[in-house]
């Protein structure tokens, strides 16, 4: 019979954090593990994971605050109920914020308790989010592991793994197939299409993506730009003002803006080459999504993305906040289609191997195994005692 895992998720908007936990659903072996999902807000991220057939309530999930201690209680209790109904023997926090309750209801029941850890905290952040204790963390990345357990390393040794997040598999697209999306979506047929894709947020370097594009406009025809996703934290005000510094530059020929879609990720191959110029990212959706789609990426080197990306041969490394470097390498791509075909080759086979639904379901379920296995054995030699 297979064991239940309840995943909590904050969710206050969607996002790659979203994203992630809605693929990793999908890579559990049914017959070894059934997930349930108790998430802090109603919306997107909640209708997808009932699209799949997977049970998802909503409640009230934040740390404890001492200025409202029974809204913190009501939080844990929730979680307890929601984790008693489903009979769950792992309670899996989607990210750091919304572990708190879910570690005091595991606590409680004696059942293990995960933490995702998504991006970088402070050791007073660290050690307040995750003061209920957990049993195992799981960071996206090496980078962000390595920088985690240097920053606390008392929370974090011993129990901490990376499990890189899942991508899903691609069918490739003819020539035929290609056009239509473009036309389908407003973009140009016959150009060769730069795309920055994912959440619009000042982080992932959107505004050196305007100035590299500034740069290769005054350098000729090739290529067309395309924005896939919006700023969905302040209600699209970002992307806005993005599109505002296009028209000043008079960019707006050359651009397209595509706004959110959730068919974001299957229509990635419309576009030649993927921009991902963030500041920061510990691993990153849009590099993934654009690999499983065989395209190219350039990719800043910071955090996860050179984990993702083999420099030269799936891609192209160049410093973060340095519009010039990332207008000469995505100029190298658009202007060599060998290269790009060799490139996009390479993307798609690593992306299977190495993120793909079976890699990333397997590694996560021995964690459960694991897990599972010791919170048996401990529950054994406390009833002998």
């Amino acid at each position: 019979m297979p064991r239940r895992v309840l995943y909590l998720a904050w969710a206050p908007f969607f996002s790659g954090a979203e994203r992630a936990l809605l693929l990793t659903l999908q890579t559990l072996d049914p017959s070894r593990y059934e997930p349930c999902v108790l998430a802090g807000t109603e919306g997107e991220f909640a209708e997808q994971v009932r699209a799949l057939g997977i049970p998802c309530q909503i409640a009230d999930l934040r740390p404890f605050d001492v200025r409202h201690p029974l809204v913190s209680t009501q939080s844990i209790g929730a979680v307890l109920r929601a984790a008693r109904r489903s009979n769950a023997s792992v309670v899996h926090s989607n990210e750091v914020p919304s572990f708190q309750p879910g570690g005091y209801a595991a606590r409680i029941l004696r059942i293990p308790s995960v933490t995702h850890v998504r991006f970088f905290d402070r050791n007073e952040g660290y050690r307040w989010f995750l003061r209920s204790k957990f049993s195992s963390a799981l960071f996206v990345s090496e980078n962000l592991m390595t920088s985690a357990i240097a920053e606390a390393p008392e929370l974090f040794s011993g129990r901490s793994s990376v499990l890189y997040d899942a991508v899903e598999p691609r069918p490739h697209w003819t020539d035929d197939e290609r056009r239509q999306a473009r036309r389908a979506l407003g973009l140009p047929v016959d150009r060769t299409i730069v795309a920055l894709t994912g959440q619009i947020a000042e982080v992932k370097g959107i505004w050196d993506f305007v100035d590299a594009a500034h740069i290769l406009a005054s350098r000729g025809p090739e290529p067309h730009f395309a924005v896939l996703g919006d700023d969905l934290k302040t209600a699209g005000a970002l992307r806005r003002a993005m599109q505002e510094r296009v028209t000043a530059l008079g960019l707006d020929g050359r651009f397209t803006f595509l706004g959110f879609r959730k068919d974001a990720p299957a229509i990635v191959q419309a576009f030649d080459v993927i921009a991902v110029p963030s500041h920061v990212e510990p691993l990153g959706n849009a590099t993934l999504e654009a690999m499983a789609a065989g395209r190219p990426v350039v990719g800043s080197r910071v955090g996860g993305i050179p984990e993702m990306i083999v420099d030269g041969r799936t891609g192209t490394l160049v410093p973060p906040s340095n519009p010039s470097a990332l207008a000469a390498a995505l100029e190298r791509i658009v202007n060599d289609a060998d290269l790009r075909e060799r490139m996009s080759r390479h993307a798609r086979a690593r992306a299977a191997e190495q993120f793909g639904f079976a890699p990333h379901g397997a590694r996560l379920q021995t964690q459960y195994d694991a897990l599972c296995a010791s919170a048996g054995s401990h529950q054994t030699a406390v009833e002998v005692a």
